[in-house]
């Protein structure tokens, strides 16, 4: 994505939110990471839990990210009528 400010565009807007359309977390949610050679380990049973939940964190912070960026796209259109009727008021 590029540097540019938030614009009541409706195109802009949804180019923005495109890019982030392509990440697709579905087949990563539930995933777990085994190690099949660390039982009894101490240090890979941590590693094996604490790499799940990131794993799970990651997912749920990707899945946020684009319920917010789903939001762009009417929050511009909301803008650029709101500049139509200033425009009209002129």
């Amino acid at each position: 994505m590029s540097g540019e400010q938030i614009r009541s565009n409706t195109v802009v807007a949804e180019a923005a939110v495109n890019e982030l359309l392509g990440i697709n977390t579905a087949g990563y949610q539930n995933q777990t990471v085994d190690f099949n050679y660390s039982s009894g380990i101490a240090g890979m049973d941590v590693a094996r839990v604490t790499n799940n939940e990131l794993l799970n964190s990651v997912c749920e912070f990707t899945e946020a990210v684009l319920q917010q960026a789903n939001k762009f796209p009417k929050l511009a259109a909301k803008f650029e009528e709101q500049d139509r009727q200033d425009a009209e008021g002129w």
